[in-house]
């Protein structure tokens, strides 16, 4: 197993990340004139933030608070339009890691943006991430969940990568602070634990 620890490598890999996750969103959502993607554009280079610092704040604009998972940090965010969007991920994750990502997301209310919208481009930004392309997902398992005191459903999905690795992600929506969040986790299946993630879906408020 590689892990990066230069620091400049890392950060970069994270901006070519934030980026190609942002186009996905972009382009279910935006459903705008052509020179407003000139724009776009260059609103996701100038919102995009790998500091985990302002990570962290961006994700709580969306919820007030939550408990990481041990060795997790905010790894980026953007806002850009009507949606905010932070990639939370283990702190020295490498090449090999198979630990799940954290995604949450919030689009504003009356952003005209579709739960189902949401969860499409969710599923394709973190496939995209964990390199995982047209991975064929089937539900598993939905559970209810509280979540900043309303009851969500949380679906579960079990698949396999192009190299025959299970696959498990996680799914779920609830009101954020500012609009509909939705949060998403992918990862390995060995080195799935649900008790870990339910912790820290049980802490957000």
């Amino acid at each position: 197993m590689t892990v990066v620890n230069d620091q400049g490598t890392k950060k970069t890999n994270w901006l070519w990340i934030g980026l190609g996750a942002a186009g996905l969103f972009c382009l279910c959502a935006v459903a705008v004139a052509v020179f407003m993607f000139y724009r776009v554009g260059k609103q996701v280079a100038d919102s995009t933030k790998i500091d985990p610092a302002a990570a962290s704040k961006a994700a709580h604009e969306i919820v007030d608070s939550y408990e990481l998972p041990a060795g997790y940090q905010e790894q980026m965010a953007m806002n850009i339009l009507f949606y905010t969007f932070v990639m939370i991920a283990p702190e020295q994750a490498g090449s090999g890691d198979g630990r799940p990502f954290i995604m949450l997301a919030q689009f504003e209310t009356g952003s005209g943006v579709s739960q189902e919208q949401m969860e499409q481009q969710l599923r394709q930004s973190l496939e995209q991430q964990a390199g995982n392309r047209g991975m064929d997902m089937h539900l598993v398992e939905v559970k209810k969940m509280t979540i900043r005191g309303n009851e969500s459903d949380v679906a579960i999905y079990e698949g396999a990568d192009q190299s025959g690795n299970a696959i498990r992600e996680l799914i779920t929506s609830f009101p954020g602070k500012n609009g509909t969040a939705m949060l998403m986790i992918m990862g390995d299946a060995q080195e799935w634990d649900q008790t870990v993630i339910d912790d820290f879906i049980k802490s957000i408020r």
